[in-house]
């Protein structure tokens, strides 16, 4: 079988390892020149280090972990009012690990040998049928696929071609989350540095290997309508939220208009009846976004593409049966990790007048210590199958 996966990101990058591993044709498009290096911080944690191990690719995250050393809490002119381990601050337990996407992106490529990697383009639409998808690129030649996985994130492009506008799935949190390098002016290694109050963050950190740092922000909307495709209108906003807070925010702010990393999205979650439709699945993000403020969101990506990739090879390519599967496995999953989600922002959010507005260190700890215990539960509220015995499978 001949499957088609839109996203070069992790959700993309783990089913097209695991399909080709069970015999599939696979064919990955992503809208990048090239594959996306760098990037943000993110946690594997529970169920999804499995399925590293299973991949033969948790020695190398583990060689390329960030190994946080500490985080340092800050008042808003900068004095230091508290620190913790670099784990302990990133809610990771036991063998939980962080590591840089782009990092992660690079290893689970190189676990994906035999993969048809196109890169520059996008489906530009989507027919499907009884028999198969004919599919357009906006710059390719029409081709004509099995199936096609919808692994492209949030504002996913093929969730829209298949299932209709965004909006009717996408639930806005009420948080907005920035992210851009800066140079690393505090020669800071390892160690992040965070300002905290009810309804904004500000932060800093760097993993020592990057010559940049990373500039962090996260705040709750409370009525604002931001562009998502205006950079100045985004820029402005950050100025007025964060004009009187002190420290090194007025210079991370100074810095924002020559980044060219610039991150800036609504914190949101995607919920949908069904993750698939006709010739047609969605995996990762696209299917059931967590928001980062789960935690979650990379681990979900993992463990889903895993998921869909053992049901259509249990099933021997029978899509109907795999994405039944595929749901009826993963949805009491998705749905632990996604409350993980709404209770951060509903703190976030929460109206500073019936609560502290700047977060003491005590505070701070005591909310990622009750946060961290939720997490590391719901990591782990899934059991995988072993499909270890399936080997090569349709098309193999």
């Amino acid at each position: 079988m001949d499957v088609l996966i839109s996203g070069g990101g992790i959700a993309g990058l783990t089913a097209a390892h695991w399909l080709r591993r069970y015999g599939f044709a696979v064919t990955v498009v992503e809208r990048a020149p090239s594959l996306v290096t760098g990037g943000y911080k993110i946690d594997v944690r529970g169920a999804a280090l499995d399925v590293l191990g299973r991949m033969g690719a948790l020695d190398a995250v583990v060689a390329s972990s960030t190994r946080m050393r500490e985080a340092l809490l800050v008042d808003r002119e900068g004095h230091v009012i508290g620190r913790m381990g670099g784990d302990d601050f990133g809610h990771r337990v036991g063998e939980d690990l962080e590591i840089v996407r782009g990092e992660l992106c690079e290893i689970l490529l190189a676990r994906a040998p035999g993969i048809e990697v196109v890169f520059g383009d996008v489906i530009a639409s989507i027919a499907s049928s009884d028999d198969g998808v004919e599919v357009a690129f906006r710059d390719g030649r029409p081709r004509r696929f099995d199936l096609v996985v919808g692994a492209d994130g949030l504002h996913s492009n093929v969730r829209s071609l298949a299932f209709g506008d965004e909006a009717r799935f996408v639930r806005d949190l009420g948080m907005y989350l920035c992210v851009y390098s800066v140079p690393n002016h505090l020669r800071l290694d390892r160690t992040e540095i965070q300002y905290s109050e009810v309804g904004r963050i500000a932060a800093i950190w760097s993993t020592g290997v990057d010559a940049d740092a990373k500039a962090c922000f996260g705040f709750a909307g409370r009525g604002r309508r931001i562009d998502p495709h205006d950079r100045a209108q985004q820029e402005d906003a950050l100025r007025k939220v964060y004009a009187d807070v002190g420290w090194e925010v007025p210079l991370l702010l100074d810095r924002m208009p020559r980044a060219s990393d610039w991150y800036f999205d609504v914190a949101a979650q995607v919920d949908m009846a069904a993750w698939a439709r006709g010739r047609v699945v969605l995996v990762g993000d696209a299917a059931y976004c967590t928001s980062p403020l789960s935690g979650q969101g990379s681990s979900l990506a993992l463990v889903g593409a895993y998921v869909l990739a053992g049901e259509l090879a249990a099933t021997g390519g029978d899509h109907q049966a795999a994405f039944a599967g595929y749901e009826c496995e993963l949805r009491p999953f998705i749905a632990v990790n996604q409350a993980l989600g709404v209770e951060s922002a509903r703190f976030m959010t929460q109206d500073p007048a019936e609560g502290p507005s700047e977060l003491s260190a005590s505070q701070i700890e005591s909310r990622i210590d009750h946060s961290t215990q939720r997490i590391a539960a719901a990591s782990t509220a899934i059991t995988l199958k072993d499909h270890a015995a399936l080997g090569a499978g349709p098309g193999g």
